[in-house]
C-alpha cells in the first residue's frame, strides 16, 4: 500500500493511538525486525536526528538496550519534538551518546547503522554539515537500515541527495510511501521491509498498485458465446520505410493479450513484410490516393487506436495525426513519432473529445515540452501531474519506473520490470499491449496501468529462464499464454 506524506499524517491522526504511543509501537517494529537480522551483542549506532524519526531510533535504542551494544550519534543536535525528547530522557545508561566528532572512528567498529535522521517531512537542500556526515557514513564499511526514508531524500517526490544515505533496507512504517514505489530511480536501497502500524487504511488510501493477482481480477475472460467481435476492434496505425518492425512490435503486443480483432493500417511499400510475418491482422495499405478514405472508416469505428511507433517515414504523417484525432470514437495512444508532431504544438489536445494517452520516455517528454531532462528527472511526479491535468490527457512517462498519470490526478508508480526492456522494440511493444487492453477494458486509466505493469511483469518471468543481456522480444506472447494457463483463462 502506497501513501504520501500528507495522507499518511491524516491517517496518523485518526489512529486510536496518541502521537506517543505511535512513537514507541514504530520503535518497536524496529527493533523486532533487527533482532531478527542481527546475532545479541552486535555493535549498533544509532544516528538520530532531533524530529520524530530520531524518536523512533531512541525507542529503538532502548528496546535493544539489554540484548545489544547501542550507540546514540545526535548528529543534529538536541531533540527538537517533546515526545522525542520524553524518548531520549528514556535512554538506560547503557546505551552510550557518541559525540559527531568520534562517529568516523566507531564506524570502523559498528556491525550496522540505524538511520533515523529524517523522516517524510523532510525537504531539500541538505546542510554542507549533514553531507559531510552522511559521506562518511556512506563511505565506512557498515551496513545501513533506513528507518522510513532514506535520509536526504523526499517521500513524495523521488527527490534525493546524492550524498543522502544509502541503505541495505529501509523499513516503510505503516505502509510504504511513493519513494519506495521508486527505487529504481534513487537506487537509495536494496530492498524494502514493510512495517504495519496501528493507523486505519483502506482500498481508498493508496494508490493504484498492481500485482498479478490484482491483474488478473481486472482482465475480462472470454465468455462461451464471444466472438471475434464482442470486444470490438484494435486499430494499429505505423510503420514506414526501414521502420517495418516497429508496427510489428505493435502488432505482437496486441497479440500478448488476446486482443481478437487486429486492425493493422500501413504504408503499402511495408505491406508485404508484415503481411508474411503475422497472420492473424486484417491489413489495410494505403498511399498517396487513398490515404484519407482508408484511415477516417477505421477511426471511426475502432474501440481503440495507436498511431506513431514507426512512422518516421510515413507520408502525410502530420495530417493523418489530425485525421485521427477528428475522427476516432475510442481512446488514441501516441506513441514515438506521433509524439514529435506534437512538439511545441500539443496544446490542442485539451478539445480532443476522445481519450488521448501519451507514451513518451523521458527524452522524449523533453523534446515534447521543451524542458530539460535533468529538471524532469529531478521533478518527475509533480511535473508529470501538471502535464496531464493542463492538456487533459493519460500521460505514460516511461524509464526504471513508467509512471502513469490520468487528467484527475490519479497516479500509479510502476514497478516491475527490467534492464531485458533497455531495447529498440521494447516501447512499441507496450503500444500494443495497451492498445489491446483499452480495447477489451473500458477503464482507461486501469487498463493503461495494467497494460504497463504486464510489459514488465513478462520480462521478469522471461528472465528466469534468459538472460536480460539478450533477450527476446518475440517471446511475449509464450510467456503470457503461460500466465493465461496458470489463471484458467
Amino acid at each position: 500500500m502506497i501513501v504520501d506524506s500528507i495522507k499518511m499524517k491524516q491517517l496518523e491522526k485518526l489512529s486510536s493511538l496518541s502521537p506517543e504511543e505511535l512513537m514507541e509501537e514504530a520503535g518497536a517494529a524496529v527493533a523486532a525486525e533487527l533482532r531478527k537480522q542481527l546475532p545479541s551483542g552486535s555493535r549498533i549506532i544509532f544516528l538520530c536526528g532531533k524530529g520524530n524519526n530520531g524518536g523512533d531510533g531512541f525507542v529503538s535504542a532502548r528496546l535493544l538496550a539489554e540484548e545489544y551494544a547501542c550507540l546514540v550519534c545526535l548528529v543534529s543536535g538536541e531533540p527538537a519534538t517533546d515526545i522525542a525528547k520524553a524518548n531520549y530522557d528514556k535512554l538506560p545508561e547503557s546505551v552510550r551518546i557518541l559525540p559527531v566528532s568520534r562517529l568516523n572512528t566507531a564506524l570502523k567498529k559498528a556491525d550496522l547503522v540505524i538511520d533515523a535522521v529524517y523522516g517524510i517531512g523532510f525537504h531539500l537542500p541538505l546542510s554542507a554539515e549533514m553531507k559531510k556526515i552522511f559521506r562518511m557514513v556512506n563511505n565506512a564499511s557498515v551496513r545501513v537500515h533506513s528507518v522510513d526514508i532514506n535520509s536526504g531524500c523526499e517521500s513524495d517526490t523521488g527527490r534525493y541527495d546524492t550524498d543522502a544515505l544509502r541503505s541495505e533496507i529501509t523499513y516503510a512504517l505503516g505502509c510504504r510511501k511513493p519513494f519506495h514505489a521508486l527505487r529504481k530511480h534513487h537506487e537509495m536501497f536494496k530492498e524494502t521491509a514493510e512495517l504495519p502500524l496501528s493507523i486505519p487504511l483502506s482500498d481508498k488510501d493508496h494508490w493504484l498498485e498492481m500485482d498479478e493477482e490484482r491483474f488478473f481480477a481486472g482482465f475480462p475472460k472470454k465468455s462461451e458465446n464471444a466472438f471475434k467481435g464482442t470486444y470490438g476492434k484494435t486499430l494499429l496505425v505505423g510503420g514506414s520505410y526501414s521502420m517495418a518492425g516497429a508496427l510489428g512490435f505493435n502488432i505482437l503486443g496486441a497479440k500478448t493479450v488476446g486482443a481478437p480483432y487486429i486492425q493493422a493500417a500501413l504504408p503499402q511499400e511495408i505491406y508485404p513484410i508484415l503481411a508474411g510475418r503475422f497472420l492473424q491482422p486484417v491489413y489495410y495499405p494505403f498511399g498517396d490516393h487513398n490515404w484519407q478514405d482508408v484511415l477516417s472508416a477505421l477511426a471511426e469505428k475502432a474501440r481503440a487506436c495507436a498511431f506513431g511507433s514507426g512512422a518516421v517515414h510515413m507520408t502525410h504523417k502530420h495530417e493523418i495525426l489530425d485525421l485521427i484525432l477528428q475522427n476516432a470514437s475510442c481512446p488514441v495512444i501516441l506513441d514515438a513519432e506521433a509524439l514529435n508532431l506534437l512538439k511545441n504544438n500539443y496544446y490542442f489536445l485539451k478539445f480532443v473529445r476522445v481519450p488521448v494517452i501519451l507514451t513518451p520516455h523521458i527524452g522524449e517528454f523533453s523534446n515534447l515540452i521543451g524542458k530539460p531532462a535533468e529538471m524532469i528527472q529531478d521533478n518527475l511526479i509533480s511535473i508529470a501531474k501538471d502535464f496531464a491535468s493542463e492538456n487533459h490527457v493519460y500521460l505514460v512517462l516511461k524509464g526504471p519506473h513508467t509512471i502513469v498519470v490520468s487528467p484527475s490526478g490519479d497516479l500509479y508508480i510502476n514497478e516491475s520490470g527490467n534492464q531485458a526492456l533497455a531495447q529498440a522494440g521494447s516501447g512499441d511493444l507496450l503500444t500494443g499491449i495497451m492498445a489491446g487492453m483499452l480495447t477489451m477494458t473500458r477503464d482507461v486509466y486501469r487498463a493503461v496501468c495494467m497494460a504497463v505493469w504486464l510489459h514488465g511483469y513478462l520480462a521478469d518471468l522471461g528472465i528466469q529462464e534468459n538472460s536480460a543481456q539478450n533477450f527476446d522480444l518475440e517471446q511475449y506472447p509464450e510467456l503470457m499464454n503461460k500466465l493465461f494457463k496458470k489463471h484458467g483463462f
